[in-house]
């Protein structure tokens, strides 16, 4: 599982944000996610709950996240249109000569904390 590695990461970069914004606690951390990176949202946040616990100041922060839907445009005939499973055909003209437009993401998208 790569979520706990996500969340490692995650913690360390709201904990920079926290120290630089002179930030006492931090009260949530939204995340958006990509769903090309098949994360499991329940699984972050179980993860979230156990790791806060190692930094101060997050004692009572919670994980918020939006999923964003993976994005596919067909590089022959340009129609754009959403995969859910991992096939990269475009509907339109049957073509495997797609790209990627959007469903990679992963970062963070708001903090919320009290000085």
């Amino acid at each position: 599982m790569h979520e706990g590695a996500i969340i490692h990461s995650l913690l360390e970069i709201a904990k920079d944000i926290k120290v630089k914004e002179n930030l006492k606690e931090i009260t949530e951390v939204k995340i958006v996610v990509g769903k090309f990176h098949q994360i499991v949202e329940e699984v972050m946040i179980t993860n979230f709950k156990y790791m806060k616990i190692d930094y101060e100041g997050f004692e009572n922060a919670v994980l918020t996240m939006t999923e964003k839907d993976v994005n596919v445009r067909c590089k022959d005939c340009r129609h754009e249109f959403t995969i859910d499973e991992p096939i990269f055909m475009c509907p339109k003209c049957n073509s495997f000569e797609t790209e990627l437009i959007s469903g990679k993401e992963l970062y963070i998208e708001t903090m919320e904390g009290i000085q």
